[in-house]
């Protein structure tokens, strides 16, 4: 070790980041998580090769889910399903949250604002990105694709994507009616009432 070693300055040291607690907003429409995953090649049983993508939304407050499958993973769609979602839920949030993908933001700094960026302005919706590579900050979201993989995917066959529609469609009805003991054992649909004020 070289003498001069010894009087290099310390580096300082970065604190770690902890994360606060999550508040969980109890009214609806205040904020939705959005997600996109890969529906498995091997529920697929069509001749032609394709791939298709399940876009989620849930009200972080009720836990009601909208699912919709798309044939590619892109701004376009995006777009497209947040229009969907606000017609199935019947209100627009005030905040909706994702990930960094593409489909949701520019990776890097660009003079162009994205697509979906573009539509939260126009529907005065606060488009939130959580941190990069924290996945847990959209944790409900993505507790309900693990969910998907074991109640839906893992039985599912489907010929074409507009069976895919059907079969999903179905799904959908029936998960937001399950009960879930993080609602004391209401389901989605039963929290929704109960959070609107009608009677369950």
């Amino acid at each position: 070790m070289r003498k001069l070693d010894f009087f290099k300055p310390a580096k300082a040291k970065t604190k770690p980041y902890i994360p606060k607690p999550y508040d969980t907003p109890t009214k609806l429409g205040i904020k939705w998580q959005m997600a996109v995953k890969y529906v498995p090649k091997d529920c697929y049983t069509g001749a032609m090769p394709d791939k298709f993508y399940q876009y989620t939304i849930i009200d972080e407050a009720s836990r009601e889910r909208f699912i919709f499958p798309f044939k590619e993973q892109s701004s376009h769609s995006t777009i497209q399903f947040v229009k969907m979602a606000i017609r199935h839920f019947g209100y627009k949030p005030k905040i909706i949250q994702t990930d960094n993908g593409f489909e949701f933001t520019h990776f890097k700094e660009n003079k162009h604002i994205h697509p979906l960026d573009i539509l939260c302005r126009e529907l005065s919706i606060e488009h939130k990105l959580i941190r990069p590579r924290t996945p847990r900050h959209n944790g409900k979201v993505e507790r309900s694709h693990r969910n998907d993989n074991r109640r839906f995917y893992q039985h599912l066959q489907f010929y074409s994507y507009d069976d895919l529609i059907k079969q999903m469609k179905r799904y959908l009805y029936t998960s937001n009616r399950l009960p879930m003991q993080t609602l004391g054992w209401k389901s989605p649909i039963d929290m929704r009432k109960v959070l609107s004020g009608a009677s369950s």
